[in-house]
């Protein structure tokens, strides 16, 4: 069986983003993590507000990819069961390794346990 290739950076900070419903409403977002797996791009988000259908203690997953500006991001919601399920399981692999992470041990934007921080 072929191992996934995968990279995680988990968000320290409460970095909030704006995505757009169906109806054009803004829905606010914090940041958890970002995933990247066999050469592709995914967010777990949480909602900063309520959001009906997802429980506040609930994330979603999307996958993303560039849009026309540097700035720019498009989201994709996952719906693939076992596509979703290997994204979180590298996420909770990452958060599950940072157990180790302390002030003594975080340099930035990694520790000296492989993970890797946003700051």
């Amino acid at each position: 069986m072929e191992e996934n290739k995968s990279n995680v950076e988990i968000y320290d900070d409460d970095s909030i983003i704006e995505l757009f419903d169906e109806n054009e409403q803004a829905v606010k977002f914090l940041e958890i993590a970002s995933i990247e797996l066999d050469g592709k791009f995914y967010e777990l988000l949480q909602p900063a507000e309520p959001v009906e259908g997802i429980g506040e203690d609930e994330a979603v997953i999307f996958e993303y990819t560039q849009g026309d500006t540097p700035e720019e991001r498009n989201f994709t919601p996952l719906f693939d069961e076992q596509l979703l399920e290997c994204v979180f399981n590298e996420y909770l692999k990452a958060v599950s390794e940072c157990d180790c992470c302390d002030d003594e041990h975080c340099h930035g934007d990694g520790c000296d346990c492989g993970c890797h921080h946003h700051e």
